[in-house]
């Protein structure tokens, strides 16, 4: 059976957390604040019986989104499934919120962990910790077909959407840097809670491009031929991964460390490959896990 949805609101003055300079741990298997430094174990896990989640709304299709009965599905959730397997992990407990809630809850304790394809920036590295990569996120262009749209430089005087938070809102913000330093600009730039919101709009010409992860735009694209355009990538190419609390990396036991060791034996044994090629339908080259920095 798939995990049903369960859409609940993010407590308010989460977001705050990510911008502290120094977050306070949070042994997440007992409730109690712990020491800064100290890592949740998988051993924790076990025994609080499975994962407490907090994750992305489903609609990052392929990599995360659900069936019409509100079951979980994708690439992330069958490899979830694959590295509990390995960890001896009984039970994933799913909550969704909107995606600018994602990462604040996983910083504040409420989340284990984010098994969820999150684009790894530069930004993103000074606090977060990411797993080993398992595909492609990186941020495209998409318009409607023969909106004469063609890359960024086109986008001056354009209505543009992303979605608050994302690394597609974070693209476009240092687009608009550049282009005002040149005495340009955007025509708009309008943040949206959720990717469906946002090809809606574009669809409808309330938009003229959307700022984007790759993953779900040829997902759209393909349900929709002829309709719309990926121009291609705004800035440079950009990996998925998983994302971790930085104490949760590094030391034996701690999660971050033993979901890479399992990530790295479904490399080794081909499953990553596999579920690229059922969730996507092609092979995405991949780094050097041998070499892949976790932690900054």
């Amino acid at each position: 059976m798939r995990a049903k949805s369960s859409v609940r609101l993010v407590l308010s003055g989460l977001a705050t957390l990510v911008v502290l300079g120094g977050v306070v741990g949070v042994d997440r298997a007992h409730g109690q604040a712990t020491a800064k430094g100290k890592c949740l174990t998988v051993e924790a896990i076990r025994q609080k019986g499975g994962w407490d989640i907090v994750t992305q709304v489903p609609g990052f299709e392929p990599y995360w989104f659900a069936d019409d009965k509100g079951n979980f599905q994708g690439m992330d959730y069958d490899l979830l499934v694959a590295v509990n397997k390995i960890l001896g992990i009984p039970k994933t407990r799913y909550t969704t919120v909107p995606w600018a809630g994602v990462l604040p809850a996983l910083m504040s304790g409420k989340s284990d962990f984010t098994p969820e394809a999150v684009a790894v920036t530069e930004a993103r590295r000074k606090t977060f910790a990411f797993s080993y990569p398992e595909g492609d996120n990186s941020i495209v262009i998409m318009t409607r077909a023969n909106a004469g749209i063609k890359g960024p430089d086109d986008l001056v005087g354009k209505t543009i959407a992303a979605e608050t938070g994302s690394a597609g809102e974070a693209t476009a913000l240092r687009l608009r840097e550049k282009f005002k330093a040149a005495g340009k600009d955007f025509g708009d730039l309008k943040s949206y809670q959720h990717q469906l919101d946002m090809f809606l709009d574009l669809g409808n010409r309330r938009v003229e491009a959307v700022l984007t992860n790759v993953a779900p735009v040829t997902a759209y694209m393909k349900k929709h031929p002829g309709v719309f355009a990926n121009v291609g990538l705004v800035d440079v190419p950009l990996y998925a991964s998983w994302v971790f609390r930085p104490a949760d990396m590094g030391e034996p036991g701690c999660i971050g460390t033993e979901v890479n060791r399992a990530l790295a034996e479904l490399k080794t044994k081909g499953v990553i490959k596999e579920l690229q090629l059922k969730w996507f339908g092609h092979e995405m080259p991949l780094p050097d896990y041998a070499t892949w920095k976790s932690l900054e």
